[in-house]
């Protein structure tokens, strides 16, 4: 559970100022509860966690929530074609001013996917800023980070021995203009400067992975009916955990981290751009509206993090080297026949896969 203090100074009362931990109105007077900035040396990290719980699936994240922290905006919602919430995001400051963000999104079909994505995040971003605070680099910070959130999200599972929850996962830590991401799945970090954007994160996706090492479009593997299945995540029933970890650096900046809810409607990576204007939080809600008004088809997580020099024309001209130089567990799609026709042949090749 995230610091109490978050929900304890969550919300007031417009009319008294007394503080309230949830509900629209101030059981004392009666008027009106409004959300406001809670300082960042009490509150060294915040989730999606409820406010107002889902009765339906409790335990998850909220369907439609925004917060801050120094240098992070995030908002998550659930769409327009869910009944609950399966992703969650995490943002958190280091104890040294690093800013951290972390999104799991919870697979559909399986049980409690909401709870366990949840469970993630929030394992992951006090882990990540625990590691920190112990002095470790930021590249072995994230990778307890995600071996946190892999337990937590399989400790969900426990109950659901034949159909256990699980999620994607994406982090970011960022030291000054640089970042470190971390990632299993399809959740994704982009870099989204003045005049030009790049996603930095490859999906666990053969097609993604051929398209990354530029084999040609007209090659029959692109054609398999599993090329789009996911080839890792997070739970008790993924493969063997084997996260992407890359350090890249930006020049300046926003570092976007999000579910496939948003990057689903990007056809281009410049799709992400004009950033929208006003503060790393508006930008963030701005983001999830965009979403919506393209169809909402799915849940939507983004976190925005500035970067040291949030206002940077460009990135360092490297960086998409760096990115192609430094990801790791990649894996090599050229490798996988393209006659095979079973998904479980497809996907063994290439360390498992769901679709």
């Amino acid at each position: 559970m995230q610091p109490s203090s978050t929900l304890g100074a969550a919300k007031r009362c417009t009319a008294c100022g007394l503080p309230a931990d949830i509900g629209r109105y101030c059981e004392d007077c009666g008027g009106d509860l409004e959300e406001f900035a809670v300082p960042a040396e009490e509150v060294p990290w915040r989730s999606s966690i409820a406010v107002e719980e889902n009765t339906d699936h409790p335990g998850g994240s909220d369907d439609h929530i925004a917060f801050v922290l120094p240098g992070i905006g995030a908002a998550t919602d659930v769409g327009h074609r869910h009944h609950y919430n399966q992703d969650s995001i995490a943002i958190a400051v280091a104890d040294d001013g690093r800013k951290i963000a972390v999104v799991c999104d919870g697979v559909s079909g399986a049980s409690d996917s909401e709870r366990a994505s949840l469970a993630g995040v929030e394992a992951a971003v006090t882990e990540i800023r625990a590691a920190l605070g112990e002095g470790l680099t930021a590249e072995d910070a994230s990778r307890r980070g995600v071996g946190a959130a892999h337990s937590a999200v399989a400790a969900v599972g426990k109950q659901y021995p034949n159909s256990p929850p699980s999620s994607t996962y994406v982090s970011a830590v960022v030291e000054g203009n640089q970042a470190i991401l971390c990632w299993v799945g399809d959740s994704r970090a982009y870099w989204a400067g003045e005049k030009e954007a790049r996603c930095l994160t490859v999906d666990d996706t053969i097609q993604a992975r051929l398209e990354y090492q530029g084999v040609d479009p007209a090659d029959e593997r692109y054609k398999n009916p599993y090329a789009k299945a996911l080839l890792a995540w997070l739970g008790a029933d993924a493969p063997t955990l084997n996260p992407n970890l890359l350090r890249v650096d930006l020049g300046g900046g926003h570092v976007v981290v999000c579910s496939d809810g948003l990057s689903r409607y990007f056809n281009d990576d410049h799709d992400l751009l004009p950033l929208p204007d006003g503060s790393v939080g508006d930008k963030a809600v701005a983001l999830t509206r965009q979403a919506l008004a393209n169809g909402g088809h799915d849940n939507i997580s983004v976190a925005v993090v500035e970067l040291e020099s949030p206002g940077s024309v460009q990135a360092d001209g490297h960086a998409q080297e760096h990115a192609g130089q430094d990801v790791q567990n990649q894996g090599d799609g050229s490798a996988a026949p393209s006659g095979v026709v079973s998904e479980a042949e497809y996907t063994q090749m290439l360390g498992g896969g769901r679709p």
